[in-house]
């Protein structure tokens, strides 16, 4: 199998991202395929799909920075924080839009958060939710976060939108229950759509619904074309060959603590450090 790469799908409210790439193995008849960063099935959006030798490189996109588009809905909270949950507790209240500025510099100012108990965070080797849906007790940590950019679009009662640039980790679930706390009030997310992963957009995806077996090669976007900020380096015929057999050689460059390693064609064929002028491979694709 010579294809690998990263197709940006965005991702249908209402399925699983485990069915969007259970779907791409049908459409692409390729077993090794993996999503970046899960997407709750209630969720929509910039889901990037890693095939082949790509899924090697998943956590790489998974750590970056992501963009939301929010929907909450004031009044009413759930067990698992958004409209899919039960409800537990009720309480109407209505604020004016000005309320809701007040709050954002708290917003801001978050710093750690600790994950909803109907999250895939393993306790124990169990994921959180699993332990949720049989009613134990669950005691998760803090955990730092970011809350880089935070905005709101629209507020008509109960419903609040807003738009969120946050670090990897962040549970927006947990961000809208939050906003909600400094209002003194309480809320779930109502609508969630991703629409950012580093500088990867969603202006640049596709929907699930019209890839198919005859297109999916047209969306395959490239290692060096999805990771545009990683520092580069590029071996010649000859260097390639230590490089596949992981062999330590001396370069120009010095220190760099991660690069990656592109043939003369431009294609990504790897990953390395280089310490003190000797270039080390971590990862070879080819």
């Amino acid at each position: 199998m010579s294809e690998f790469g990263i197709i940006l799908i965005d991702k249908p409210a209402g399925i699983t991202s485990f069915d969007v790439v259970k779907k791409i193995r049908k459409i692409t008849n390729i077993r090794k395929v993996g999503h970046t960063g899960t997407l709750d099935p209630f969720a929509s959006g910039l889901l990037p799909v890693c095939i082949g030798k790509a899924t090697r490189i998943a956590d790489k996109l998974s750590s970056k920075d992501k963009e939301y588009i929010v929907t909450m809905k004031l009044g009413i909270k759930t067990d698992t924080g958004d409209k899919t949950g039960k409800i537990i507790e009720k309480k109407i209240q209505e604020f004016e839009i000005n309320d809701l500025k007040q709050i954002i510099p708290d917003i801001l100012n978050i710093s750690e958060q600790i994950p909803p108990k109907f999250s895939a965070v393993k306790i124990d080797g169990k994921r959180a939710y699993e332990l949720a849906r049989k009613d134990e007790e669950i005691n998760l940590k803090a955990r730092p976060i970011k809350i880089i950019y935070f905005e709101i679009l629209k507020y008509e009662h109960p419903f609040i939108s807003y738009k969120t640039l946050v670090s990897k980790g962040t549970y927006i679930r947990v961000l809208s229950e939050t906003f909600a706390e400094k209002l003194g009030a309480i809320a779930n997310t109502w609508e969630l759509r991703r629409t950012k992963i580093g500088k990867l957009n969603i202006r640049n995806s596709i929907k699930l619904e019209e890839l198919t077996q005859e297109n999916w090669k047209n969306y395959l976007s490239s290692i060096p074309d999805i990771l545009p900020d990683f520092l580069r380096i590029t071996l010649k015929k000859e260097e390639i060959e230590s490089f596949q057999n992981g062999r330590f050689f001396a370069v120009a460059e010095t220190n760099q603590n991660e690069i990656m390693v592109l043939d003369e064609e431009n294609n990504c064929i790897g990953f390395a450090e280089i310490s003190n002028n000797i270039f080390k491979p971590k990862m070879v694709l080819i």
